[in-house]
């Protein structure tokens, strides 16, 4: 009885033996590949986990720059309506602006009509003076635009450019007019050479002697020969240059003298047959001619210039 019990006891245990033996040797494979796929899904899973967790800070990062971009795009958008209201306010200002610019051109164009009609006025110069015991009057009318256009031009700083302000063409119509009055008078009275040199001298000497201080833009300030006459005056450098300027248009060989020491300036013409003082030049003898003091003729130097050197420069090389 006892064996039959271990007997069967033996063979329960060769039984679950075998079979456990028998089902490991079947399953086990089944049960290792099955925990490969599993490590191999749970690897991924992880690596999944990573993505979704990298994406899901990508996704907040975007999320951060769409509010930032939305503030941007919000502020952007009323700066744009703020600059379209500028700009609605700017034209509306330039139409007012374009309206004025009409209105101004429109009157600038009609005060330089009238500063036109001005220019155009022909202004008569009376000129008086005493020559030989006799009274000398002379009209001489020169237009406005002639003597403002000379005004606006540059002044020369050195005694030596005065000789082309005392050559300038623009003017000679005027100096020759002056010139058939005087030969004409030369003619009837029948001057000589010095006699019609000294009528020329007191009709410069008799102009009104103005400092250029009070009656110029500048302290040194030369006058050209056509603004000496329509001012009636000036010191002795314009009269001087209208003196040289008026002689030179008769044919006379003219030079400016400038007596730098004395600050002043007169008129040398070289004349055979003539006396008195002189400067010479280049061989030839400049007589001296005084234009601003009163009385004095050809070759006389008054006492205050006398023994003063003097540069020459001629009117003609």
């Amino acid at each position: 009885m006892k064996l039959s019990v271990i007997f069967i006891i033996v063979a329960l245990i060769i039984g679950v033996v075998g079979g456990y033996g028998t089902g490991y040797l079947i399953y086990e494979p089944k049960i290792r590949g099955y925990e490969v796929q599993v490590s191999a899904l749970v690897s991924k899973v992880s690596e999944l986990e990573q993505t979704v967790s990298s994406q899901e800070g990508q996704i907040s990062t975007l999320q951060s720059e769409k509010s930032s971009l939305q503030v941007d795009l919000s502020s952007a958008q009323a700066d744009l309506d703020r600059t379209q209201a500028n700009l609605s306010r700017a034209q509306g200002e330039v139409t007012r602006y374009k309206e004025q610019l009409s209105t101004l051109n429109s009157e600038v164009s009609g005060l330089k009509e009238r500063l036109n009609n001005i220019l155009d006025i022909t202004v008569p110069q009376h000129y008086e003076w005493v020559y030989s015991w006799q009274t000398w009057k002379w009209d001489l009318p020169i237009t406005l635009s002639l003597y403002v256009e000379y005004s606006e031009r540059p002044r020369p700083l050195l005694g030596a450019s005065y000789v082309d302000m005392a050559k300038d063409p623009q003017d000679d119509l005027y100096i020759d007019q002056l010139i058939q009055k005087i030969n004409s008078v030369a003619s009837k009275k029948g001057f000589t050479e010095a006699q019609k040199l000294n009528f020329v001298i007191a009709f410069a000497q008799n102009l009104p002697y103005t400092v250029d201080i009070e009656t110029t833009p500048s302290d040194e300030y030369p006058r050209y020969p056509i603004e000496t006459l329509f001012d009636r005056g000036g010191d002795c450098e314009d009269t001087s240059i209208l003196v040289a300027a008026i002689l030179d248009r008769m044919g006379y060989d003219v030079a400016l003298l400038h007596l730098k020491n004395a600050q002043h300036m007169a008129v040398g013409v070289s004349l055979p047959g003539t006396y008195g003082s002189y400067y010479e030049y280049d061989g030839k003898k400049y007589f001296y001619l005084e234009t601003t003091n009163v009385g004095w003729q050809i070759g006389q130097i008054p006492p205050s210039f006398t023994d003063r050197r003097a540069y020459v420069y001629p009117l003609r090389s």
